[in-house]
């Protein structure tokens, strides 16, 4: 990708960072720097611990992923978090589950090893090092289970929905939850003064809209289509065993 750089790879998974990142580092040295250099260092240091808990998040869905045969093409930090560019044009209803619950479980057993690290100085806070990273990891974990699609949670739901009644419908009753999260979202941060969450909600409504598009024209033969739905379905089917046609 354009204007990002080469981190490295991991289990055979390229990461990358965008340019705008150091947006991010910017405004992290700016907030801190009244505090003098211990403070500057200290925001920078807990910056990239959180980033580093977001990039083993975007690992969770990689590899369970790779559990699947799925590949990933590389994994994008963002300012806004990260992406795993994960191969496929669509996974069926029980992998999709499965890789997207992946990442918050990895971010919730992160947060569970922070506090029990911070158990060990007597301080769950905020203020601490250890405490601050255990509850970043706990709010990565829990919002991203939001059914607000095409977040993780939203995700979630829909593959549950498309084992019901096929992957377009889904995507579109999905895509629908997710701008109205993206709209409640966007008025609780501009209420509050949140700039990062406001671009958060933005870039949920517009994602959302892309994959609902998408899905329309990738799907145009409809949820109805019995070819389309053995294809797809990875759940159960009523009145036969779970059988995909892959």
């Amino acid at each position: 990708m354009q204007w990002s750089w080469s981190l490295g790879r991991l289990f055979g998974i390229e990461t990358r960072v965008h340019a705008s990142f150091v947006l991010v580092l910017l405004w992290a040295v700016l907030s801190s720097y009244d505090g003098g250099p211990a403070a500057i260092a200290y925001g920078l240091a807990f910056l990239l611990a959180v980033f580093a808990s977001v990039v083993a998040h975007e690992f969770g869905h990689a590899l369970t992923a790779r559990s699947f045969g799925i590949s990933t093409r590389q994994i994008l930090l963002l300012p806004i978090g990260g992406v795993a560019q994960i191969e496929g044009a669509h996974m069926p209803p029980r992998e999709e589950f499965m890789v997207a619950v992946a990442g918050p479980i990895v971010s919730l057993l992160l947060a569970g090893a922070f506090f029990g690290l911070a158990a060990l100085t007597g301080d769950f806070t905020p203020h601490h090092f250890l405490g601050a990273l255990a509850w970043a990891n706990l709010g990565l974990g829990v919002f991203n289970l939001l059914p607000a699609f095409p977040m993780d949670g939203g995700r979630v739901f829909r593959a549950l929905l498309s084992a019901r009644m096929g992957p377009l419908r889904a995507t579109e009753i999905a895509a629908s939850v997710g701008k109205l999260a993206a709209f409640g979202l966007g008025a609780y941060a501009i209420a509050s003064g949140r700039t990062m969450m406001t671009l958060v909600a933005i870039f949920l409504y517009f994602a959302a809209s892309g994959e609902a598009n998408l899905a329309a024209r990738r799907f145009g033969r409809g949820p109805a289509d019995p070819a389309l739905w053995r294809s797809m379905s990875g759940f159960p089917r009523r009145g036969g065993p779970d059988r995909r046609d892959r």
